[in-house]
């Protein structure tokens, strides 16, 4: 289940649930974790309901709010895109626990699908560099050439990129 104990500082272990008061935008924050400008914005595009507001305007918030707070910072901290937690967290709203976790599953399996891609191209990359310091090592141009004239792109260029010698065709 997702909800979170309140800081240590704070009333002992207490946990936070609907039968507490609710909690202003700075407990909210400290409990979560996430900033209350962060909160506001996620307000402002949809990913938190706006909360009830006290008679002079203050935002007060409850356990449905941290618990969508915790699990959109999870989220987020796995790298999982804005725009992909609005279904989940809409359809959080009315669901049970259970129903969410199961939802949580093919959005975790499709995360990592794109990292071992992600893993996969940066490894091509690291291959690529590799052979490019090589060649910087070993590439000896004239030390007198401008590096604007310079005809000998093979100390620039990966050796498969190489112009034919002479320049530009």
């Amino acid at each position: 289940m997702l909800i979170q104990r309140l800081p240590e500082s704070q009333e002992g272990s207490q946990r936070v649930t609907s039968a507490t008061k609710p909690l202003t935008i700075g407990q909210l924050a400290r409990l979560t974790g996430i900033a209350a400008k962060n909160i506001r914005y996620y307000e402002s595009i949809g990913l938190l309901p706006s909360p009830e507001r006290t008679r002079n305007g203050y935002r007060r918030y409850n356990q449905a709010d941290v618990n969508r707070l915790t699990l959109l910072r999870r989220l987020r901290l796995l790298g999982v895109p804005l725009g992909e937690l609005s279904p989940l967290l809409n359809g959080a709203s009315n669901a049970r626990c259970i129903e969410v976790l199961q939802d949580l599953h093919p959005l975790v399996a499709g995360r990592l699908a794109a990292l071992d891609q992600e893993i996969a191209e940066l490894e091509q990359l690291r291959v690529q560099v590799e052979q490019y310091q090589h060649q910087l090592v070993n590439c000896h141009p004239d030390e007198h050439e401008p590096f604007s004239a310079c005809l000998d792109t093979s100390c620039i260029a990966l050796s498969d990129e190489v112009m034919p010698r002479g320049g530009i065709p």
